[in-house]
C-alpha cells in the first residue's frame, strides 16, 4: 500500500491533518471546497498571488461552483484571480483535510482541496477579482523556490513530486 504523506498544524486554534494524495482522478474526491492550478511558465516557474501586500503568498484557486468540473473550476479562478488564460490542464492530486472541530458546518469534518498542473498559455492585463475588487499581486518564483512562498501546511513539496 502506498503512504500518502501526512501533517498536521493549527488554523485559528483548530487541529488540521493534511494527507497528501497523489492521482490523476480527482472526481473521486468529494466534497472538493477548493481547487488550485499550479502554474508554471515556459521557464519552468510556479506562479504565486497574493490579494493583498499583507497577505501570504498562494497559488491561485478557489470554489468549485455548482455544476462545474474541476477543469473548469482552476480556469475560471485563475481568470478572476490572476488574469491567466490557462493551457493544458492536468490532474495532480488532492489533499485531504480532516478538521474534527470544525466551526464550519459547511465545509465539515473532512473535506478535500484539489491540485491540478496547469501549463500558462497567456498573462492577461490585471483587472480587479469579481468576488472582491482587488487586483491581485501575482509573479513566478523558480520552482525551487516554493516553498519560500507557499507553505500549504507542509505539503506543498509532495505535491510537487508526481511520482
Amino acid at each position: 500500500m502506498k503512504k500518502h504523506p501526512k501533517s498536521s498544524s493549527k488554523y485559528n486554534g483548530v487541529t488540521v491533518t493534511y494527507t497528501w494524495i497523489r492521482d490523476d482522478d480527482l472526481e473521486k474526491y468529494k466534497p472538493a471546497t477548493q481547487v488550485y492550478g499550479v502554474v508554471f511558465n515556459k521557464r519552468g516557474e510556479i506562479l504565486v498571488a497574493r490579494e493583498k501586500p499583507t497577505d501570504k503568498w498562494q497559488i491561485p484557486g478557489g470554489k468549485p461552483e455548482a455544476g462545474e468540473s474541476i477543469e473548469d473550476t482552476v480556469r475560471r479562478e485563475l481568470k478572476e484571480e490572476v488574469d491567466v488564460k490557462a493551457g493544458k490542464v492536468f490532474p495532480l492530486g488532492a489533499q485531504k483535510v480532516e478538521m474534527p472541530e470544525n466551526p464550519s458546518r459547511l465545509e465539515g469534518k473532512l473535506f478535500y482541496q484539489l491540485r491540478c498542473v496547469v501549463f500558462l498559455d497567456k498573462l492577461l492585463p490585471q483587472t480587479p477579482d469579481p468576488a472582491s475588487g482587488n487586483t491581485w499581486e501575482r509573479k513566478f518564483v523558480p520552482a525551487e523556490k516554493i516553498t519560500d512562498y507557499v507553505k500549504w501546511g507542509g505539503q506543498v513539496k509532495p505535491c510537487l513530486k508526481t511520482q
